[in-house]
């Protein structure tokens, strides 16, 4: 499971999109392939950014597969990765970055059409942390374990609350025989009250 590029795009109507930013890791490539599939994942980046509707897709080709998630604004974020890298963790490093980028360069719809011409230093940062997406998900690992611990406690509550109803039938049966035994009592007192020698 790898990621090879970071790209953040800008949506140009008519046209093909702007990146403003990117970030590759080709340490799998050899020396002289690596311009090669630098070139590559550019154009792919172009490909699905001009090409996929607003909202999320995964993109297959050949052996690699696009993230996209094309926002409203027009603010495209791609993670190119191989086959194995998991969507829920892509889409979220995603989100984060288009967020990061979009609060760092509130103006990035003026950015200049050249490629590069914003540069954004967490990609760098975010490749190297995202590339083993079990680790890179540990937040997703703290809300499944947040999501199974909500279930277990809900769980508990309706085991106690049914308890508790069952704990009130006790109760009212106690306080049935309570009355039954006074009345035994009184019955019992006035018949031996007749018959005292």
């Amino acid at each position: 499971m790898q990621i090879l590029a970071l790209v953040i795009l800008r949506a140009n109507p008519g046209r093909d999109p702007t990146i403003l930013a990117s970030a590759y890791e080709l340490s799998g490539f050899s020396y002289s392939q690596r311009a090669g599939a630098k070139e590559m994942m550019v154009s792919m980046s172009r490909t699905f950014g001009s090409k996929v509707p607003p909202g999320r897709q995964t993109i297959e080709h050949n052996e690699y597969q696009g993230h996209v998630y094309k926002r409203p604004d027009g603010l495209i974020g791609i993670v190119i990765s191989d086959m194995e890298y998991t969507q829920r963790v892509a889409f979220s490093l995603l989100n984060k970055i288009l967020d990061e980028f979009a609060a760092q360069y509130p103006e990035w719809q003026k950015a200049p059409d050249a490629d590069d011409s914003l540069p954004f230093a967490p990609l760098e940062t975010y490749i190297k942390q995202y590339q083993n997406p079990a680790e890179a998900g540990k937040l997703t690992k703290i809300q499944k374990d947040l999501d199974e611990t909500k279930i277990v406690l809900h769980k508990t509550i309706e085991s106690v609350l049914e308890r508790g109803m069952k704990l009130e039938d006790l109760v009212d049966k106690s306080n049935d025989l309570s009355v039954t035994s006074k009345m035994f009592y009184k019955t019992a007192k006035k018949q031996n009250d007749c018959c005292v020698v």
